[in-house]
């Protein structure tokens, strides 16, 4: 008996012993595997709907707060409805647009509108609609909105929609000064979501860049201290590494949202 066929009946007689051996063992390290991704994503989601909504409540609040009367007014169906939406929001853009399961998510927060229009003013729920009605028309192929534009789109609809409301709520008026101060809000939407959109390599470099650009822009005019210094770093990070370096999509939203609540939370609480 040569070598070869000596080797050949060796590893027959290893594998009739422990046919099994190494079978058990991978599929429960797949199974295990499984389960870690599982909670790695419904700790992703329910960090992304936390960072959401304080990017929208949180300056809202603190503006009306420093007015003549203005106080916290608990709502219960608005708080509800905006977490709903944040919920939408991450799932819709976390795995990619045109899934058939994004237009099953976004239907939540449209149905949620019905409870939301017993106790708001109709221009109130069609403000609060414009959210999932674009991220519905983002989702459809044949409009074409995955791409710079639909960004813009998104990041002026999420700027304007919450936080006007949560105002509106709040001191039962609205103010031209507050919806210029939401400026910050619209560079930071249109920078740290850049690379949801526009996922190609130079393009999305390049998109990121230009609209990173007009973010420090913005920051560089705040008052210098420490805050301004960190801000800049984050955005300065994010494109470096973040954007730069093609961080995993299903990573990409709930690193944004995060990094965006620490920018404009710095922006926001600096103003006076």
């Amino acid at each position: 008996m040569n070598p070869e066929t000596h080797d050949s009946v060796s590893r027959l007689k290893r594998h009739k012993e422990n046919p099994t051996t190494n079978q058990p063992i991978s599929r429960q390290s797949r199974l295990t595997q499984k389960l870690k991704q599982t909670d790695i994503q419904w700790l992703a989601l329910i960090i992304g709907a936390i960072a959401q909504n304080i990017i929208w409540w949180v300056y809202p609040l603190i503006y009306s707060k420093n007015l003549a009367g203005g106080q916290w007014q608990h709502n219960p169906l608005l708080i509800s409805y905006s977490i709903i939406i944040a919920i939408a929001i991450f799932l819709t853009f976390n795995r990619g647009f045109s899934r058939w399961i994004n237009y099953v998510v976004i239907l939540f927060p449209l149905l949620f509108l019905y409870f939301l229009y017993k106790q708001f003013t109709g221009q109130q729920v069609m403000l609060l609609a414009l959210l999932p009605i674009a991220l519905l028309l983002i989702n459809i192929p044949w409009l074409n909105l995955q791409n710079v534009l639909g960004l813009i789109l998104y990041s002026g609809i999420a700027t304007i929609v919450m936080p006007v409301v949560i105002f509106y709520q709040q001191n039962t008026y609205l103010t031209q000064p507050f919806i210029i101060s939401l400026l910050p809000l619209f560079f930071s939407y249109l920078y740290f979501m850049s690379s949801v959109f526009v996922t190609e390599g130079r393009n999305k470099r390049l998109t990121s860049l230009v609209f990173g650009v007009i973010l420090l822009l913005n920051v560089l005019t705040l008052p210098w201290n420490f805050w301004t210094i960190l801000t800049m770093i984050i955005i300065i990070f994010t494109w470096m590494v973040l954007i730069n370096f093609n961080l995993k999509q299903r990573y990409r939203m709930v690193f944004f949202t995060v990094l965006q609540a620490m920018t404009i939370m710095v922006i926001f609480l600096q103003q006076h």
